[in-house]
């Protein structure tokens, strides 16, 4: 009887142990067209901000990129790599801002002007690191 047990115990976790294994998965490539566009940032952190914040991006035909990163503007060029973005040579207005505005600001700051993964979903771009993640929607999809 103690022989069956063990034997059940054995077989269930050799079992179970096939059905968890891991397959990689491969990260998509970004085209560089899903991202010419203009959005607005809803989310930092799965924290919706977009109702205190106006924060924005846009990427123009040329890869050129603007926006608002909380409270002063920015500028710079748009990069790819597989499927991560940057936006290079940033620069930005140095406003004073206030204390919700800034702590939105350096994160978004952060996470665009370093390689960051990249998402596309419909109307939906997430761009996150290891620190934080900005969710946008195309500002077509937001004013609807």
């Amino acid at each position: 009887m103690k022989t069956t047990k063990v034997m059940v115990l054995m077989l269930s976790s050799i079992i179970l142990g096939a059905c968890t294994n891991e397959v990689p998965i491969e990260p998509q490539k970004i085209d560089m067209a899903e991202l010419q566009h203009d959005w607005k940032l809803t989310h930092v952190d799965n924290i919706q901000v977009a109702t205190v914040i106006n924060s924005s991006l846009t990427i123009d035909e040329e890869n050129k990129s603007s926006g608002n990163l909380g409270c002063n503007n920015f500028f710079g060029e748009a990069e790819v790599q597989g499927n991560q973005l940057r936006i290079g040579k940033m620069g930005n207005t140095r406003k004073m801002c206030e204390s919700l505005q800034n702590d939105v600001e350096m994160d978004v700051s952060q996470v665009l002007s370093g390689w960051s993964d990249v998402l596309i979903d419909d109307d939906t771009l997430i761009i996150g690191n290891n620190k934080h993640s900005l969710t946008y929607k195309l500002v077509d999809s937001v004013e609807e």
